[in-house]
């Protein structure tokens, strides 16, 4: 009983030397894309490495983008007026279900993608993202400054 004790402490003792030290960094990186806690998980051991914190950043980006589109979707299907709006046109549950579950499947298929890149050391950015960040900083500076 005690030499399995034993066992389990120096395990977690290993562990925990490798998510503090350099070792294996792409694979480290990786587990930032397990959806909505992966990247809390890394920042908290490796968020000064330079490595890591692309890949923290970019899993961030995309769990909060998948939170804003989620909260959207339960919105239309859930809010009194616009759902019973959208069930007389006969759109909610078939709309509201279809962008649920691609929503889903992309952020599924975004994870896995930036997963493979960290597991291969790349610092490249998930197709389509610096755009969405472009545009999504122009509609804030618009609504900061009220200018059309």
């Amino acid at each position: 009983m005690s030499s399995e004790r034993f066992k389990t402490q120096e395990f977690i003792q290993e562990t925990l030397r490798i998510l503090k030290s350099e070792e294996l960094p792409g694979s480290i990186a990786a587990i930032s894309y397990i959806p909505f806690f992966g990247w809390l998980f890394i920042w908290i051991f490796r968020k000064n490495q330079k490595f890591a914190s692309f890949h923290i950043l970019q899993a961030l980006k995309l769990n909060v983008g998948f939170i804003a589109i989620y909260a959207v979707v339960w919105f239309l299907r859930e809010f009194p007026v616009i759902s019973w709006v959208l069930s007389l046109i006969r759109v909610n549950p078939i709309v509201t279900d279809f962008i649920s579950y691609v929503s889903w499947i992309l952020f599924l298929g975004y994870s896995a993608l930036g997963a493979w890149n960290a597991y291969q050391e790349k610092e490249s950015t998930l197709p389509f993202f610096l755009e969405m960040e472009n545009e999504l900083q122009k509609i804030f500076k618009k609504i900061r400054t009220g200018s059309p």
